[in-house]
């Protein structure tokens, strides 16, 4: 299993390691692995076009990534899956603290006050820290407010108990 966190630095732990900054191959790779776990799928076209550089160099940024991740793995058995030009992480191989964070927020949604609390908690802890803490790319500035935000409407309803 593969725990990734982008709240705060971009972090993988698996099989009793950890992996952070340098790690992964370079800024590159990183940045590869934190946009297919935040966007879940994507094509090589568009990861090249956020990250701007080209569909080859993201070709060799994944060779990098798939070879720091999983040392000696064959890329079919990667936890960094391909399929007709679209990459995207094994499901049933990573857990995200991201998307435990959305699921929470999800799960928070519609639900009194009183009854949102938990899972309301339980996502501001996750989001403790700054989303993709250490990046200063522009689309990593731009998920950074998009997360920033969604803390903020889920701190309201927490608030509104409180309160009471």
């Amino acid at each position: 299993m593969f725990d990734i966190q982008l709240f705060g630095r971009i972090e993988v732990r698996t099989r009793g390691e950890r992996l952070a900054g340098a790690d992964f191959g370079g800024d590159r790779p990183r940045h590869l692995l934190a946009l297919l776990a935040l966007r879940g799928e994507a094509s090589i076209s568009e990861l090249a076009d956020v990250l701007g550089t080209g569909k080859k160099s993201v070709e060799a940024d994944l060779s990098v990534l798939r070879a720091h991740l999983e040392p000696g793995i064959n890329p079919r058995e990667s936890v960094i899956l391909a399929h007709r030009g679209r990459l995207r992480l094994d499901p049933d191989r990573v857990r995200i603290d991201v998307a435990r964070f959305d699921e929470l927020i999800a799960l928070a949604a519609g639900r009194a006050p009183e009854r949102a609390v938990k899972p309301l908690t339980a996502a501001a802890f996750l989001a403790t820290r700054p989303l993709l803490e250490d990046e200063d790319e522009p689309w990593a500035a731009e998920l950074r407010n998009e997360y920033r935000a969604k803390l903020m409407m889920a701190r309201r309803p927490a608030a509104e108990v409180s309160v009471k």
